[in-house]
């Protein structure tokens, strides 16, 4: 006999006040294929422990048939920091954002190693980008420009601070700079071009700007 799946309506995650420690998060499927039933996944925001806040997975079910009533059954619990890890365990069909788990209360912090891959330029991955700045376009890589800039440019920044840069003829302020950026998870700064997003103070330019 084949089992007939019906799809939960989708919700859209409401949080009603920071008094509310229990919020829907989705559903999954769990028993073995061709025999599935959905379970409705709830993260309850619980108490602290030495200072420390716990988050569990929860969900609503009996204990067995022939309960009436349906309890609040603990699936795992974790500390703070640790609850997109938790969250990522239960793969719900749908993924919360890390500004929905702010609205739920959640204040811990995002650490992670992995790297960081750029979607416009390889010379991206790991950059992190300050709100000054942006990314040169996948196009503004196609001339030469910034071939034949590069290795001057690098050379010139190497070994200098942080947001040193550096640009050639009358680029800035109105086309890309090479600037030294940071990286994730690394000591050193990556000399890479990009554009400003307005005209640098007077104070920023002196103290960063390296003449060739």
């Amino acid at each position: 006999m084949t089992k007939i799946l019906k799809f939960p309506e989708q919700k859209k995650i409401v949080v009603n006040s920071l008094r509310q420690r229990v919020f829907y998060i989705g559903y999954r499927y769990i028993g073995p294929m061709l025999c599935q039933d959905i379970q409705h996944l709830y993260l309850k925001r619980k108490g602290k422990v030495y200072g420390t806040r716990w988050w569990s997975i929860i969900t609503y079910g009996k204990y067995n048939e022939d309960d009436n009533r349906k309890y609040s059954i603990e699936l795992e619990e974790c500390e703070e920091n640790d609850v997109p890890d938790m969250l990522d365990m239960f793969k719900t069909e749908k993924k919360l954002t890390f500004k929905e788990l702010n609205l739920m209360g959640w204040k811990g912090e995002v650490i992670y190693s992995a790297d960081i891959i750029s979607l416009i330029h390889k010379c991206y991955n790991n950059v992190i980008f300050p709100k000054f700045v942006k990314p040169l376009s996948k196009g503004q890589f196609g001339g030469t420009s910034v071939m034949i800039q590069s290795r001057g440019a690098i050379n010139r920044l190497q070994e200098k601070g942080c947001y040193s840069f550096t640009y050639y003829k009358d680029e800035y302020p109105r086309g890309f700079i090479w600037m030294n950026l940071p990286q994730v998870n690394d000591n050193e700064y990556k000399s890479v071009p990009v554009i400003p997003i307005k005209k640098f103070s007077e104070e920023f330019y002196k103290k960063n700007f390296i003449k060739r």
